[in-house]
């Protein structure tokens, strides 16, 4: 009568896990899909998923990158893709002998299917968010910008708050500019960055006679959080200049009414730390009047252009006409 082997008890395996191969084993594949992931956000795809979103934020923080150049701090680039390689570097040198037999190919080992069965799902996992990062596909052209036949002119609410330099600023201040209203908060992984990433786009792309009819307001949408200082790294972050681009913030209790007003009502998620809110774009005309109002749609992007260029046009002229009545 064959006997058969005894199973080694839970406490046996965890004490053969930490011993043996397994640890090294463990750390030098966890390292692997480190590295990986790190490579991931690097070259992620330029789109509007989720994962394109994270990606430009990861970088923005992490590597000082910047979405109108992609450049980005390749010092800082280098040194965290050379930690998983350093800490590989350790475990074959302290566990060498170990991994040596762990890697005997000359027969499956139980012990290697788990890791094996890991690395393979997170292959996929990094598959599938290389591809939900990806432009989605074109629905078609958007019908040329209708001007005035979507034109609003509404009383926006009146605001006094402080930017990101510590200055105050008032909405009746910047009477007789073009004015974009936004809301973002400064830890935001969602859509924020792509909110700042079209702001900047638009800056850049404008002829330089608008940008100068030009201000940016971005509404905190964490006043709790945002102090001066975290609004400042923002602002750099993305290459904004003041008072070109100017983060603003104000007592909680009040900038809680004021976003209402503004329609971006913010709902902050507890179980995900994430603050959800209207992807808006609010533009005020030179007379101080809601012009326009589009969302964070790709689409709506040559329409946010165009109804900036109009008012811009529209506030010169009106300027040079009450310049001409001084005379």
């Amino acid at each position: 009568m064959q006997s058969k082997t005894p199973t080694p008890s839970g406490d046996t395996a965890l004490r053969r896990f930490f011993t043996g191969a397994g640890l090294p084993a463990f750390l030098v594949t966890i390292t692997l899909f480190y590295e990986l992931f790190l490579l991931a956000v690097i070259f992620a795809p330029e789109g509007s998923g989720p994962w394109s979103r994270f990606a430009i934020d990861f970088k923005v923080w992490c590597f000082s990158y910047d979405p109108r150049t992609g450049g980005m701090e390749w010092s800082a680039v280098w040194m965290m893709l050379l930690e998983p390689v350093f800490i590989t570097g350790m475990v074959l040198l302290i566990w060498h002998k170990a991994l040596r037999g762990f890697l005997n190919f000359g027969g499956w080992s139980a012990q290697r299917a788990p890791i094996a069965g890991g690395a393979a799902v997170a292959a996929a996992a990094l598959g599938v968010l290389y591809l939900y990062g990806l432009p989605e596909a074109d629905g078609g052209d958007l019908p040329p910008f209708p001007g005035e036949r979507i034109r609003t002119s509404l009383e926006p609410p009146e605001f006094s708050l402080t930017d990101q330099k510590g200055l105050p600023v008032r909405l009746s201040d910047l009477r007789g500019q073009v004015v974009v209203i936004t809301g973002v908060y400064s830890h935001c992984t969602t859509a924020c960055p792509k909110i700042l990433y079209e702001l900047r786009t638009l800056l850049d792309d404008l002829p330089a006679q608008a940008r100068r009819e030009l201000r940016i307001i971005a509404l905190s949408l964490n006043p709790e959080r945002d102090t001066t200082e975290l609004m400042s790294l923002v602002a750099d972050a993305y290459n904004f200049t003041h008072p070109e681009f100017r983060f603003i913030n104000g007592d909680p209790v009040e900038m809680g009414k004021l976003l209402t007003r503004y329609q971006f009502s913010p709902v902050y998620n507890s179980s995900t730390g994430v603050i959800d809110h209207a992807n808006l774009f609010i533009l005020i005309d030179a007379a101080g009047r809601i012009a326009y109002r589009f969302n964070l749609d790709p689409k709506h992007a040559p329409w946010l252009r165009e109804a900036v260029i109009s008012l811009a046009e529209e506030a010169a002229a009106e300027r040079s006409a009450s310049a001409v009545a001084g005379l």
